[in-house]
């Protein structure tokens, strides 16, 4: 208790507010994700500002970043949940209940709407055996979520016996393993290395998270080294200063860089400042994050030549789809929802 103690009262950053301020933070990725699947053209938006509307446009590609800071904050949130020490049964209950209903009910849709090759090929998408023989990258984010949660409880016994020693040796065994396929199977390597260098990232949130759980402060000074970082990666974002296959492997590492960064900067943004009605609406938007990363790009993807527009910046069109999406999005949930109570636990009432 005295440690703890200790912990507690040092001046500094709070490790803490990865989950006191969680359900912002999910909403700030999640807004990050929807911007990074907008159609809106900066260019056409400022013609008299390029410089500005060149600045914009980088801003937006790095807003795929929000994916890393959900697997930053899923490794964190997976410490509280084991931690708890749940039977093994009801903690992949949980985590299938979640995921699996709306994550097939919208894969299923998606898949027959673009026109299947037979019986077989359906199947192979809709299961996403796709994703690993031809790359069919549409739900990417959930296979991969979907393997993580699987191995999650070894990767916890590992850190809890292991520690820091623990996150070094699987970090460094995913790094190689994508150096060994990419020089060994690269056609493979293709088809996955999306997922499979978003991978670290989701170990180093899995490994602090006993840190944020006991309330770990860490120095201030951490503050200027995340936002010198963040400024660094973007700054390569801009400039992209090596070679396209170089380039594409060291900009998925750096993206991990980048978002935890980004994580600390909003953290001490969101526990020093009163958010008021965008506070709420974070929390609002980020308690629908699934829904609306499973559904956003595909409503684009079909609308984009049926819904014409003269808008040249596009902003009509993606309004349009993002309020379409975010209704869907709830419709979606709701049903989950119901699925969840009525079937998957017989009328319990879900816990949050």
């Amino acid at each position: 208790m005295e440690k703890s103690s200790a912990k507690q009262s040092k001046k500094g950053f709070s490790l803490a507010l990865f989950s006191t301020k969680r359900d912002y933070l999910f909403g700030i990725a999640t807004l990050m994700v929807v911007l990074f699947h907008s159609y809106i053209i900066f260019s056409a938006l400022l013609p008299d500002a390029p410089w500005l509307a060149d600045m914009l446009t980088v801003i937006k590609g790095t807003m795929n970043k929000g994916v890393e800071i959900f697997l930053f904050l899923s490794g964190i949130g997976l410490y509280y949940s084991m931690s708890k020490k749940p039977s093994l049964k009801e903690f992949y209950k949980k985590r299938a209940t979640r995921i699996l209903p709306a994550l097939f009910i919208v894969s299923a849709i998606w898949f027959a709407l673009r026109e299947p090759n037979g019986l077989w090929g359906y199947l192979s998408d809709v299961f996403f055996i796709t994703f690993f023989t031809e790359g069919t990258r549409v739900f990417w984010y959930f296979v991969l979520t979907i393997f993580l949660y699987i191995i999650y409880p070894l990767i916890h016994k590992l850190f809890e016996k292991t520690r820091l020693y623990g996150l070094i040796l699987s970090v460094t065994a995913v790094v190689l393993i994508n150096i060994l396929l990419m020089s060994f199977a690269p056609k493979f390597y293709g088809n996955i290395e999306i997922a499979l260098t978003r991978i670290p990232v989701f170990l180093v949130g899995a490994w602090i998270g006993k840190h944020v759980k006991d309330g770990v402060k860490i120095s201030n000074l951490w503050l200027l080294v995340a936002f010198s970082v963040m400024t660094a990666c973007f700054l390569f974002y801009k400039f992209q200063p090596i070679s396209e296959k170089e380039y594409l492997y060291i900009y998925r590492y750096l993206g991990s860089f980048f978002a935890i960064s980004l994580l600390f900067l909003w953290g001490a943004i969101f526990d020093k400042f009163s958010l008021g009605p965008f506070g709420t609406f974070l929390v609002w938007i980020g308690g629908y994050s699934m829904e609306i990363y499973l559904i956003q790009e595909k409503v684009g993807i079909l609308n984009y030549n049926n819904f014409h527009t003269n808008d040249p910046t596009m902003i009509v069109y993606y309004f349009t789809m993002l309020i379409f999406t975010i209704i869907l999005a709830m419709g979606l949930k709701a049903l989950c929802n119901n699925l969840d109570r009525n079937l998957f636990y017989r009328n319990k009432k879900i816990k949050a």
